[in-house]
């Protein structure tokens, strides 16, 4: 099982789905320091 973050550490690599077909690299291709991410997991 993985580690929890800490305070001060980096995310592990993810590729994430957009709605809009596209994809995004994380955190490589974040555009600034701080993200909040939210994840919508649709219906049941």
């Amino acid at each position: 099982m993985s580690n929890k973050l800490q305070q001060g550490d980096r995310i592990p690599t993810l590729t994430l789905n957009l709605i809009d077909g596209g994809t995004i690299l994380l955190p490589d291709e974040m555009s600034t320091r701080y993200v909040a991410l939210l994840f919508y997991r649709g219906h049941w």
